[in-house]
């Protein structure tokens, strides 16, 4: 198993420590610069599914697959077409607010806005069903949510060993053929977690 210390006896430039936080090719703006890449689906269909369904879904699947990622660039397809969006972004540490941060968002959207709900998951069952309850009055509703069931399924975000190798030879070039061979190891210690997977090579390389 590759760990910090290994890939830094494996390479001349991080014997003598690792890299700057400015330097490590993982850092957050880079990476957040790595935008999302359907798996097994086109653009083009996901936005057919989410006409079909009236611009009423969710885009589903575990943490670190992507879904926020795939939200994001969605919602700029979405503008250059010409339509509004507004959003509700649910985290873990928000899930006790939940029900307050529905009422202001509903109270402040307007009826032409396309309603974006990152986390869906951290609404409670009741508190859900009056949100949406109340937000078909609205252009549209696209969530991201763990698992499927409280809107029709736009997309299942998934990933691959083979995305986790793509990512890492777009991101640090210079690295791939020394962390190469361990990604498959690590895509599988993190269950496709490609948030983790990330994570630990900026520890790799990290000082």
């Amino acid at each position: 198993m590759v760990t910090a210390s290994t890939v830094r006896e494996n390479h001349p430039r991080l014997r003598t420590g690792g890299l700057l936080a400015r330097d490590n090719p993982f850092r957050v703006e880079r990476v957040h610069a790595f935008r999302y890449r359907p798996q097994r689906i086109s653009w083009e269909a996901i936005i057919e599914n989410l006409q079909q369904l009236r611009m009423r879904g969710a885009i589903v699947g575990p943490e670190g697959t992507g879904k926020t990622t795939l939200l994001e660039d969605l919602e700029q397809r979405l503008i250059a077409e010409g339509h509004v969006t507004r959003w509700l972004r649910m985290r873990r540490d928000t899930r006790s607010a939940a029900c307050s941060l529905v009422r202001e968002t509903l109270r402040r959207s307007k009826r032409h806005e396309i309603l974006l709900v990152d986390g869906a998951e951290q609404i409670g069952s009741m508190t859900w069903r009056r949100f949406a309850a109340r937000a078909r009055k609205q252009a549209g509703l696209i969530v991201t949510v763990h698992s499927p069931g409280r809107l029709p399924t736009i997309v299942e975000c998934t990933t691959t060993p083979a995305l986790l190798e793509e990512m890492v030879r777009d991101l640090a070039p210079e690295w791939f053929d020394l962390l190469a061979p361990e990604l498959p190891r690590l895509f599988e210690r993190h269950a496709g977690n490609l948030r983790l997977c990330i994570r630990e090579l900026y520890d790799w390389l990290a000082g």
